[in-house]
């Protein structure tokens, strides 16, 4: 197990309230902590007039509106592109449903509009969660006799053209005036939608009704969650889920989400979006068309039927939508493995997971092992395994030349707060998303010259001391607060991304009548200490090692606290994520990870 050491803001025994303390620790000011575990304050909410462009851009459309113009939506491939793209459908087909709207799907991992695919006879192109650095397809759009609104969050690397495009880009990171700089695509659109309704039909608003998506959008693309914007969008978004597709999806997923009907940032997290992103990169093109039709069709009532080991099924086309998503995501976790496993292999064998940066290149025929679609994701994974930020290059060509291309992405637990301006520091040719999460080419002469550089600049050392901080610590003859970790327990629904569920420690000293297994096969653990469970599903490993101890067994636990109901009873237990075990003087006699 990782050393265990107390957070330097930790948590304080008989405080009046462990939450309010908790987000404290986070930087939350103390004033604004009740907007978080009771209600946000209509005041939390940004104004949309804050977006630099706005107004010009609502005007725009507007107008294109009055003259029945055709409309043209780029849809992103991604979750936050997939739901930015349908609530600016839904709206417009809600609100002038004569208005003539096309949109188009990438085929693969793509961002942005591609110029040729624009229907002639479109008037105005909109493109949400991208476009802003597409400066030469604006200009070629407008030339064509067309008007382009871009509706985006990501970062704009060549501020100097914002002077002389022709389109019109509302983007939260160009606006002095727009706090939340962590807004999501989605985030602007549903800002964008406010404004028309509060210009336009001020006694009947509908935005509201896309709360939903935009929330989803914004935890789905990883945005801070301690702002007050995102936190006023993601209570009332998730607490009113009226998207029949993401409804039909929830159910599908119940397994791990509680309450379909009330999502949390979590469900989201691991349950919501990861599906949503599997059949993006993964699935069929008529698996993406059923998503995004599924999320853009309020009222279908078209039925789908099937046949599975010979009965017959009906569906929505919601529930339709849900099953091939989740199928889809089922294939690109296997293909995923399958590459993975292979990658880690050529990792070890080339020594590249002894450098700081771990930078994978592949050549052509090796990059037929790794899909394109999933490089993110491999990425993502190749960090956890070997605690090293990674790129994940394939032999391509990028601005007519040879390079190496894909994607990046960093944990955030380093010493490295943003990756790609680091690789940009180092003389990267390209890199464009987020800090920790994106897009990168590299010339072949630069590849070696980037890891010498980060294994220059940073210590190994960043890498090599693995620690747990925990929240608080119990120690060994300590009475376990079970109301601290009821308090931490019971608001589950903050937990996102920038504000990680509470960690807790244990060291504890077990007896026997004290343990209890538990399952069919007998391979779950529930150890119960000062009226407090400590439970670990199927994990043989730790039972075989209390089993190997008759007497008192020490342990030291690494868990999260949780609420248990059963049978209308609430009782607070604490997840296992990891533990040691000790005999019963102090030798080590294993360890073991969780996560």
């Amino acid at each position: 197990m990782k050393r265990i050491e107390l957070k330097k803001n930790h948590l304080i025994k008989n405080s009046q309230s462990y939450i309010v303390d908790y987000l404290g620790t986070l930087g939350i000011a103390k004033e604004d902590v009740p907007s978080f575990i009771n209600q946000p304050r209509n005041s939390d909410e940004e104004d949309p007039l804050n977006l630099e462009n706005i107004q010009q851009g609502i005007q725009v459309f507007y107008n294109n509106i009055q003259a029945n113009g055709p409309i043209f939506i780029q849809v992103d491939a991604d979750t936050d592109g997939y739901t930015s793209a349908s609530i600016l459908y839904n709206y417009i087909h809600r609100r002038w449903p004569h208005i003539e709207v096309t949109w188009r799907l990438h085929h693969s991992k793509e961002h942005g509009v591609i110029v040729d695919t624009v229907p002639e006879n479109t008037k105005l192109v909109i493109i949400p969660d991208a476009g802003s650095n597409q400066f030469d397809e604006q200009a070629q759009l407008v030339a064509l006799g067309k008007q382009v609104i871009v509706l985006d969050h990501h970062e704009v690397t060549e501020t100097d053209k914002l002077t002389t495009t022709p389109a019109i880009i509302i983007n939260n990171q160009i606006s002095p005036r727009f706090k939340n700089k962590s807004l999501s695509g989605a985030g602007v659109v549903y800002k964008f939608i406010k404004q028309l309704d509060r210009q336009f039909f001020p006694g009947n608003p509908i935005y509201q009704d896309y709360g939903d998506l935009a929330a989803i959008g914004i935890i789905a693309d990883a945005m801070n969650m301690t702002t007050l914007d995102n936190n006023y969008i993601a209570y009332y978004g998730l607490s009113h889920i009226h998207s029949k597709f993401i409804h039909a999806l929830a159910l599908r997923q119940e397994r791990g989400i509680k309450n379909p009907e009330s999502l949390t940032k979590i469900d989201v997290a691991f349950y919501i979006a990861p599906v949503i992103n599997g059949v993006i990169r993964s699935g069929a093109p008529e698996d993406k068309e059923a998503v995004f039709h599924a999320l853009t069709d309020e009222n279908n009532t078209d039925v789908f039927t099937r046949v599975w080991r010979g009965v017959t099924y009906t569906e929505t086309l919601y529930e339709y939508a849900a099953r091939l998503a989740a199928n889809a995501k089922s294939r690109q976790d296997a293909s995923k493995k399958k590459s993975f496993e292979w990658l880690c292999e050529k990792i070890k064998k080339e020594h590249w997971d002894h450098d700081n940066l771990i930078i994978a290149t592949l050549d052509a025929k090796e990059s037929l092992k790794v899909s394109p679609n999933i490089t993110g994701l491999i990425a993502m994974e190749l960090v956890k395994e070997f605690n090293r930020p990674c790129l994940v290059l394939r032999e391509t060509e990028y601005d007519n030349q040879k390079m190496y291309g894909g994607s990046g992405r960093n944990g955030n637990f380093y010493g490295l707060p943003d990756l790609k301006a680091m690789l940009h520091q180092a003389g990267a040719y390209y890199g464009e998303g987020h800090a920790n999460a994106f897009g990168a080419y590299l010339l072949p002469t630069q590849v070696q010259t980037i890891r010498d550089y980060f294994n220059e600049h940073l210590m190994a050392s960043v890498f090599d001391d693995l620690v747990y901080e925990v929240d608080y610590w119990f120690h060994t003859g300590e009475r376990i607060d079970s109301q601290m970790l009821m308090n931490i327990a019971e608001f589950e629904r903050l937990w996102g991304n920038s504000i990680p569920q509470p960690k807790f420690a244990f060291s504890l000293t077990v007896m026997p009548n004290q343990i209890k297994f538990m399952g069919k096969d007998n391979s779950s653990v529930r150890i119960t200490v000062d009226g407090v469970d400590f439970v670990a599903f199927k994990n043989q490993e730790l039972i075989d090692l209390i089993q190997q101890n008759t007497g008192l067994v020490h342990i030291d636990f690494v868990g999260r606290a949780q609420i248990n109901e059963w049978m209308g009873n609430r009782k607070v237990q604490v997840i296992i994520d990891d533990f040691t075990v000790f005999q019963p003087a102090t030798q080590t006699t294993n360890l073991s990870s969780l996560i």
